[in-house]
């Protein structure tokens, strides 16, 4: 579908693509049918507007029988609208998305869903139209240096496709390879949710579903199912057996499969057999016991003894085939695809200890039960398979007359035999034939009671599920402001900014800070990769009662906005400042962190006032910020003191991406307060250093312990005594 060109340095082969690049087509694919909840790849039926674009920087030319001198090599990535089919619809949406082993969303792609209504409309995009451009003219527009577009009129070839799954994008980035790349979608197909786990499908629905639907199912006559044994979450029915054993499938059809087939393995999965009887198809589950809303119907239909059996020449009445312990398997694999594991191919095992020590270990054939999403359904799943196998030791054949013509497979009878040394035996019938001379010879199994059902027990995931690296992080909470005393700063003027996610969400894995003096502009002042200790109080904070540290008050506050944690310290650390916090506009540090609550503290043993900040009373809902290593310092240049500067944060996830959208960002203003710098002496003063300049022989003033000048001053100097 392309062609190359080349250019560039001599000897260097530049590989240049004029249209999308497919490895296999095909016309003749099938429409996937998705149930419940799964993946698939989807199916490019249409592409137009290819579009190539040389890389910036690149020098020299592309010329359109190759040549042209070039220092570098030329390199080009391209694009294309596409439409690309998914399944039958209409589908509930789209769950997930795997792109080069990587979680994407429909937005990270450009692309746009079309969930598949029969009525949808067709895409916009084929009404815009676009001519034909002449092939030398696009060569040399990408000889310029411009991006080349090569497009047919997309109105022409426009279609609805209804009764289509699709998602379409008018710019699908296509990469440097020109080709569309390995995009894996988590479908939410039809009845998804519908089973007990929220997930996948309830399979009684799946099974209507699929025999009756007039789009897409085999359109089975209704008026040929008995409903009555397939549905009703009561009584012996097949969907109260399987909503009582919380079995839900998922099912992807894709391939060419006959209807019966795919039952058949539907009813395997989900320990069932479906059996013709008067005219309609009745659904009957091998369950034996009651669990949940299920009770089973294990009534015998006829006690059948020596006088009802046919007995042939040279036969017995009742002939008993047991199967050999030694060859029957004792270990049961289902290969399913595990939701939880990125719907990696795994296989589920159930297995019989007791008889892999006595007869030793047997493995059965494993079933492919793609169908199966979910490690906890599939190991009861293969516990019922193998109880089946394992448990159903004896065979029973016998011929009846005519007058037996009422009975079907799966009803229950008792067989009384005295030779065998039987006495109204349970069995069930599995097999009816009637031979030329009408007689019936029929095949039934013993009942095991308890073999048909199992416990569900809990199936864990491996964890090797590629992590997702373009979840969206959360915006930030308002942040807090704070200019801090310049002693605090080495006498430089900063703004210190406390900012952390909402809820305190753990795919944040930062902000980047953007300034702006007009808001409209903005430049990036810097990064925060660690959220800061952020919240409010929880009561009000009185004045101390006197010197420090403060024995008396309770500092109590809620961090449940940031999800921050503090740790008690030191008598000597909160007295140096180390647990230092801003609570209103004082400066506070603690020596014990006692928690009350998830992400609630008492903090007791204060130290108030530091660097002379106020000591008022702080209200209830007052900000509080630990000022740690997380907490963002800006040094604001000398032209923005005293104007108000507008500040966003920009949130990204743990991988660094998903970079939100920065006109979504809430704009903050601020006024930026200082209007300069202090000297040394006020510095010392501030700090409470002894200030002796040789005029006095004691402390000219010295600072208290909130940081407020007092003392007495003695040995005053009489100036009458000092020469002019």
């Amino acid at each position: 579908m392309g062609f190359l060109r080349s250019g560039g340095t001599p000897g260097t082969q530049v590989t240049v693509y004029s249209g999308l690049q497919v490895q296999t087509q095909s016309g003749a694919l099938p429409i996937p049918i998705v149930w419940g909840r799964s993946l698939l790849t989807p199916n490019c039926l249409w592409y137009n507007n290819f579009t190539a674009t040389k890389g910036k920087g690149s020098k020299g030319g592309v010329g359109k029988g190759g040549g042209g001198g070039s220092s570098q090599a030329v390199s080009y990535t391209y694009s294309a609208s596409v439409l690309l089919g998914l399944c039958e619809g209409p589908i509930a949406g789209i769950n997930r998305i795997w792109s080069e082993s990587a979680f994407v969303t429909l937005s990270n792609l450009n692309l746009s869903l079309f969930s598949g209504s029969i009525s949808q409309t067709m895409w916009s995009y084929y009404d815009s139209g676009a001519s034909n451009a002449a092939l030398d003219a696009a060569w040399a527009t990408l000889n310029a240096g411009l991006p080349v577009t090569m497009t047919t009129n997309p109105a022409a070839q426009g279609l609805n496709y209804p009764g289509v799954a699709y998602v379409a994008s008018t710019s699908f980035n296509l990469g440097a390879n020109a080709v569309i790349g390995n995009n894996i979608f988590e479908i939410m197909g039809f009845l998804s949710g519908t089973a007990g786990n929220g997930s996948d499908a309830d399979p009684a629905f799946v099974i209507q579903d699929f025999l009756t639907n007039p789009q897409y199912g085999v359109q089975f006559p209704t008026s040929s199912i008995d409903l009555t044994t397939l549905l009703g979450t009561t009584g012996a029915t097949y969907q109260a057996y399987t909503q009582s054993l919380s079995i839900g499938i998922s099912p992807v059809l894709m391939n060419q499969e006959s209807a019966g087939s795919i039952l058949s393995r539907w009813l395997q999965l989900t320990n069932s057999s479906a059996v013709w009887s008067s005219g309609k198809l009745r659904f009957i589950p091998y369950g034996d016991s009651a669990v949940g809303t299920y009770t089973p119907n294990r009534t015998p239909i006829y006690d059948l003894s020596d006088e009802d059996y046919v007995q042939t020449d040279g036969e017995d009445p009742v002939v008993v085939i047991r199967s050999d312990p030694y060859t029957t398997p004792n270990v049961q694999r289902v290969e399913i695809l595990d939701r939880d594991n990125s719907y990696a191919s795994v296989s589920v095992e159930a297995r019989d200890q007791s008889a892999i020590e006595l007869y030793g270990l047997r493995i059965g054939s494993t079933v492919t039960a793609h169908e199966l999403c979910n490690k906890s359904i599939a190991q009861l799943t293969a516990q019922l398979i193998l109880q089946k196998i394992l448990y159903t030791r004896n065979t029973f054949r016998f011929k009846l007359s005519w007058e037996f013509c009422l009975l079907d497979p799966m009803d229950i009878v008792t067989i009384t035999d005295a030779y065998l040394g039987i006495s109204r035996l349970p069995v069930r019938i599995i097999g009816i034939e009637e031979d030329d001379q009408g007689l019936l010879s029929v095949t039934a199994e013993e009942i095991s009671t308890g073999s048909a059902s199992a416990s569900a027990f809990p199936s864990f995931s491996v964890t090797s599920a590629a992590p997702n690296s373009h979840v969206a992080p959360a915006a930030v909470n308002t942040p807090i402001f704070f200019e801090p005393p310049p002693i605090m700063t080495n006498n430089l003027s900063q703004l210190w900014i406390g900012v952390s996610p909402v809820g305190g969400d753990p795919n944040w894995g930062g902000c980047s800070i953007w300034a702006s003096l007009d808001n409209v502009s903005f430049v990036s002042i810097g990064s925060v990769t660690a959220p800061a200790v952020q919240g409010s109080i929880t009561a009000t904070l009185g004045t101390p009662p006197g010197v420090n540290p403060d024995m008396t008050d309770t500092l109590s506050v809620d961090l449940t906005m940031s999800k921050g944690a503090l740790s008690s310290s030191s008598t000597i650390g909160a007295a140096a400042g180390a647990s230092m916090c801003l609570v209103g506009d004082e400066l506070v540090s603690f020596v014990t962190a006692t928690m009350t609550g998830a992400n609630r503290y008492d903090l007791t043993d204060l130290y108030r006032g530091f660097f002379s900040t106020e000591t008022a009373p702080k209200f209830t809902g007052a900000q509080f910020l630990f000022l740690d290593s997380s907490v963002f310092r800006y040094t604001v240049p000398g032209s923005q003191i005293g104007q108000t500067v507008f500040l966003k944060f920009q949130s990204f996830n743990i991988f660094g991406q998903s970079l939100q959208d920065l006109s979504t960002c809430v704009s903050y203003p601020y006024s930026v307060l200082r209007t300069g710098t202090i000297g040394p002496v006020a510095t010392s003063l501030a700090a409470g250093t002894a200030m002796d300049f040789g005029l006095a022989s004691q402390l000219v003033a010295e600072a208290d312990d909130y940081g407020t000048l007092s003392g007495q001053v003695t040995n005053i100097i009489d100036l009458g005594n000092c020469t002019s």
